[in-house]
Formats: structure tokens, sequence, C-alpha cells
């Protein structure tokens, strides 16, 4: 027998099945319809020239178990007892366990035989007795003979029943089958639907996924030409300042270089100068050292003369004093001596005599000492003097020298810690200068002040 079946294929993409254009048949057993699948159904026929028509839903009802099997709206089959169904007897469940349909008609006689052992327990139905008689009237035309016996038309009549009521199970299976093939294809078409609808919103959403990737490629070249262009730009640039930088740190290191070789030449002449200068320096500090110990001898001949000066006046002082009491001394002898005069070799007359004379010994000594005095206070004046005249008004002096050497070395000086540094020692020698210039005054206002009279000249007595 070969049936009509309907393969629902699954969408690898959407897990949707899609119902083929066209129905296959395959070979199978009339009394054992199977379903191999959820979305496959077959019906079995008498003949490949058999139309089948679909007059309704109905239960699948199994002939060997008495279980129907419903049909669900997911293409499967539910099995439930039957419980308003069809009641059928056991001679026919076993006289279609017997005769499967590809042996029809070689087991023909037999079933006849078996099924008219049986015929007086069965009820027939109004499709069975429709067919019946279909059978019947036609057999009647068909122009058999009436010559045969009572006995061949029992049987014929009683195989026919069988064979209508075999055929009216077999069309109640295909109008199942079929029934289940258009709910498959309804199914199958509704998921083929349900799919097209999901592969056009995929296409369509694959269409824009694409246009998406389209525009992001676009715009990523865009983006790498500009991120290409800009680096470019950026290297670019980057080389520029590194080439200006390098250029700059060639010509200040060039300049370095020049101003490294200059401060050399200037630390030699520099280095020249200052042992020059610190030959001077040491040269001044020994005159200043030679003129410390000149100074340090005439402070010693000062306070020597000071104190012979002092012993002097004490010794003045005393003639003095032995000068006014001589005075007295004579204006007593005037007086007396208005009175009548003594004998000259009266002890009065002879001490007076020789006080007169101890008197002018005394004079012609004090006008020594004065003169002695006047003597010393003059050299040590005349010393002074002269110390601070080659001090001070000399033709090579200390400040004259070092202000023509800062004014003929003063274009030279370049170097400003030099130029300080000379600066310095100048400044400390002058005043030094200063310090010195200032003590001589101040020995001279001090001669001046208290001892005029040494700066008086006075004429010898004759």
């Amino acid at each position: 027998m070969m049936s009509p079946i309907t393969a629902a294929t699954e969408d690898p993409a959407t897990g949707n099945g899609s119902a083929g254009p066209e129905p296959r048949f395959v070979l199978s057993p009339p009394e054992s319809p199977q379903l191999t699948d959820a979305n496959k159904s077959q019906c079995s026929s008498l003949s490949d020239a058999e139309n089948y028509e679909c007059y309704g839903e109905g239960a699948d009802i199994d002939l060997d178990s008495g279980i129907s099997t419903d049909r669900s709206p997911g293409d499967g089959l539910q099995t439930s007892p039957i419980t308003n169904g069809i009641k059928r007897h056991t001679w026919l469940r076993t006289s279609l366990r017997r005769s499967p349909s590809n042996n029809n008609q070689e087991n023909l006689p037999n079933r006849r035989w078996g099924s008219f052992r049986h015929s007086g327990k069965r009820q027939l139905g109004s499709n069975a007795l429709a067919s019946q008689l279909y059978r019947s009237s036609s057999f009647n035309s068909s122009g058999r003979s009436s010559t045969c016996d009572t006995a061949d038309d029992m049987y014929s009549d009683a195989s026919l029943e069988e064979d209508v009521l075999d055929l009216n199970n077999k069309f109640q299976l295909l109008q199942q089958q079929v029934g289940y093939l258009q709910d498959s294809a309804n199914h199958n078409d509704e998921r083929y639907t349900r799919a097209k609808a999901d592969n056009a919103a995929l296409q369509a959403r694959v269409i824009m996924l694409e246009e998406q990737l389209r525009d992001s490629e676009m715009r990523y070249e865009d983006r790498l030409q500009d991120e290409q262009r800009r680096s470019k730009e950026l290297m670019l640039r980057v080389e520029r300042e590194k080439q200006l930088q390098l250029e700059n740190a060639n010509i200040r290191l060039q300049s370095a270089e020049a101003e490294a070789n200059s401060l050399k030449q200037e630390i030699s002449r520099q280095r020249i100068r200052i042992e020059k200068l610190e030959s001077e320096g040491k040269d001044f500090y020994d005159q200043i050292q030679d003129l410390k110990h000149e100074l340090q001898m005439c402070k010693e001949r000062e306070a020597a003369f000071k104190e012979q000066e002092k012993r002097l006046i004490q010794e003045e002082e005393a003639h003095t004093n032995l000068i006014k009491d001589l005075s007295h001394e004579v204006e007593r002898l005037r007086s007396e001596a208005r009175t009548p005069a003594l004998p000259t070799t009266s002890p009065e007359t002879l001490r007076l005599e020789e006080l007169h004379q101890e008197m002018a010994v005394l004079r012609d000594k004090n006008i020594q000492l004065q003169e002695a005095n006047e003597e010393l206070q003059a050299n040590l004046l005349t010393a002074g003097v002269e110390q601070g005249r080659l001090l001070t008004a000399g033709e090579t002096s200390l400040a004259a020298e070092l202000e023509a050497m800062t004014h003929d070395q003063s274009e030279m000086l370049h170097d400003h810690e030099s130029l300080a540094k000379i600066q310095q020692a100048l400044k400390e020698q002058q005043d030094v200068n200063n310090q010195l210039r200032s003590y001589i005054d101040g020995i001279l206002l001090n001669i001046v002040e208290n001892y005029p009279q040494l700066l008086e000249v006075k004429r010898k007595p004759v």
C-alpha cells in the first residue's frame, strides 16, 4: 500500500518547521498506521487508483487494543480509552490481524468463511448497509448467472458484507489520516507562515545589520583615515619640533663652548691678575707691617718723650718753687739792705752770696732743661709730621697706586666676581689708609691742642 507522507523540515535558524511543496508516498500496512514524527502522518488505501475525500475529524481507533488516539494541536497523538466509540467483536479484530492489506486477494476465501461463521453476532451501521445494498445491486446487474446455487450466493453475500465492512473501516482510517494530514498541513502552513515572517524579519534585521556594519565600517575607515592623518601631522610636527630643538641645542652648545673657551681664557688672565694682586698685597702687607712697626716705635718714643717731659716739668716746678723761695729771700735781703750795712764778713752776707750764686746756677740749668724739652718736642713733632707726609703726600702712596691700577685695569675686568673681589680688596686698603690718616691727624691735633709751644720756633738766648 502507498500512503502520502508530508514531512515538516526544521529550519536551522529559527527552529520552526516548514512543510514541503509536495506530499510523498511510502508503503505501509493499513492496519497499523504509525506516526514517525510530530509533523508526519500517513494513510493507507486499497489501491493506487482509489481517491479519498475528507468528511471531517474523528477519533483514530486502534484495532488491536481498542484505545483511541486523539489529535492534538501540536501534531502529536494522545491515547485514551474508548468510551463512546464503535464496539468491535473479537472475530473482527482477529480477522483484521490475520488479513493484511497486501494479501487481500490471496486470503479472501478464508476471511469470507471465517466472517460467515460469526455473521449472526454483528450489527451493521448505516454506511455498511448502504455499501451492502450498492454492492448487491451491482452484483445482480453484472450479468451473473442465476443458476448459481443458494449456498454460493450466501457465501458471496457474506464475503461482500465483510468486504464492505472492511472497506468502511479502512475508509474511516483514511478519513482520520486525511484529517491528520490536513491538520498537519495547516500546522505546517502556520509554521511555514511564521517561519516566513520570522525569516523576513530576520532578513530585514540582517539587511539592517549589514547596513549598520557598512556604516560602521565606513565610519571606522573615516576615523582610521582621520587618525592616520592626525598621526602623520603629529609625527611631522614632532619631527619639526625635534629638529628645531636639535638646532637650538646645537646653537646653545656652540655658544656654551665659545663661552667656556672665553671663560677659560678669562680664568687664566684672572689667575695671572690674582697672582699679581697677591704679590702686590703681600708687598702692601709688608709695607703695612713696616709702618705698624715704625708707628709702634713712634709710640714708644712718644711715651719716652712724655715721661721725660713730665720729669722735666716736675724739675721745672721744683726750680720754680726754689726761685720763689729765692725771690722771697732776695726781698727779705733787700729789706735788710735798707738797714745799715753789715760787715761783709758776717755769716749772713756770706750765706746770701752763696745763695745768689746757687740761684744763678739753677737758672742756667732751668734754661738748659727748657731748651732740651723744646728740642725733644720739636723732634717728636717733626718725626710725626714727616711720617704723615710720607703716608699722605707721597708721590707713590698706596691709595694713589690702587686708584691708578683700578683706573687702568677697570676696562679689562669682565668677570664680575673678580672685579668684586678687587673692589673689596681696594675698599679694605682704603679703609686701612683712612684709619692711618685719621690716626696721624689725631696725633697732630693732640699736639696742637695740648702742646702748641712745640710748634713755636724760639730763639736761643745769646
